[in-house]
């Protein structure tokens, strides 16, 4: 038994760190620090991730989820006017 919660909580590790990694690319992309399609690319590998973890269990799929919905909200505003 104490395999399988070590695999669980390798796997809930790995899904926050994809979704703080996700949010990470999202920011550098708003700056023109990276090209937006690697962050777009990211975001989807990201919601794959929340996908997949959701069929297993709410609470490992909650991370990515967020992750996906913070980094989508951040690449789609629109930038502001500079006058």
């Amino acid at each position: 038994m104490e395999d399988l919660a070590a695999l669980v909580a390798t796997i809930l590790a790995v899904f926050v760190g994809v979704a703080l990694i996700n949010i990470l690319l999202a920011v550098l992309s708003r700056r023109k620090k990276l090209k937006p399609f690697i962050a777009m690319v990211f975001n989807a590998l990201t919601g794959f991730a929340a996908v997949f973890g959701i069929s297993i269990s709410w609470v490992i799929g909650i991370f990515p989820l967020a992750g996906l919905i913070i980094g989508s909200i951040i690449l789609t505003l629109p930038n502001r006017k500079r006058r």
